[in-house]
């Protein structure tokens, strides 16, 4: 397949505070989801793109850096980059929920990344949810990303002491996984109950490094309370969303 024009074809306008590697990875994610290469593709060299587009070398690195860790394509050593043959989305996604246009499904599909645990000591919301001073917390921090196009970094708090197992399983067992359906599956009792708020903030500089955004940018925090049945607490998570030109659909759930 001839790459000739599908930076004019499927580049979109700048997002302020994007930078050019995150335009130049969301560029190539529009072409791959119009079929301009498909599963088992191969794309062009990073020679190449760098010819094609005029972005530079470490530019068309860190982009394809990018889709590699987010299963979008697959690098082969001495081979080159192609287009992965699937990905598989969480199911039922229940808080960040982007809706589709015509002719999409309803909730776009997310693909989420596990980027580290760690335990947590200082206080926050999570501690008068979750448990008093001493309560064995935990976070996980992931990366989500949204239907292939942009990037929300989210950190998951849960107490140990009441789901031992998410902290002793493996890292890397937690990727891809549902972990809302996980806790509820390991207390037995499904999420009844999610408390919301939103506020726009600076995004952490975490969550910029995660999302690809500029250090200082403005962005969505969405912040959610779960509990199960008469009123357990199961887990409390922050969703940092950076500007985009999806709708996000905050409704009861």
């Amino acid at each position: 397949m001839q790459p000739t024009d599908f930076l004019h074809r499927y580049g979109k306008p700048g997002v302020p505070g994007l930078p050019k590697y995150a335009q130049l990875r969301e560029t190539l994610v529009s072409a791959i989801r119009a079929g301009h290469w498909k599963p088992g593709d191969k794309l062009p060299a990073e020679s190449e793109l760098t010819r094609l587009t005029s972005f530079s070398l470490g530019t068309v690195q860190r982009a394809l850096r990018e889709l590699a860790d987010e299963g979008i394509v697959v690098r082969s050593q001495g081979s080159g980059t192609y287009v992965a043959e699937g990905r598989a989305p969480i199911d039922a996604p229940l808080h960040l929920r982007f809706l589709g246009r015509e002719g999409e499904p309803r909730f776009l599909p997310l693909f989420p990344k596990v980027l580290g645990r760690k335990r947590i000591e200082e206080r926050g919301p999570w501690s008068e949810w979750l448990g008093q001073r001493g309560a064995n917390i935990i976070r996980i921090d992931r990366k989500l990303s949204v239907n292939g196009e942009f990037t929300v970094f989210n950190r998951f708090y849960v107490n140990t002491d009441t789901f031992p197992e998410i902290a002793e399983r493996p890292l890397a067992a937690l990727d891809g996984v549902n972990l809302k359906q996980l806790l509820g599956a390991a207390f037995n009792m499904p999420i009844t109950d999610v408390e919301q708020r939103i506020s726009f903030v600076k995004l952490p500089p975490e969550a910029c490094t995660a999302t690809g955004v500029k250090p200082g940018t403005r962005g969505m925090l969405l912040e959610s309370a779960a509990s199960a049945g008469r009123g357990y607490p199961i887990y409390f998570l922050e969703l940092f969303i950076p500007p985009n030109e999806r709708q996000l659909d905050v409704s009861s759930t």
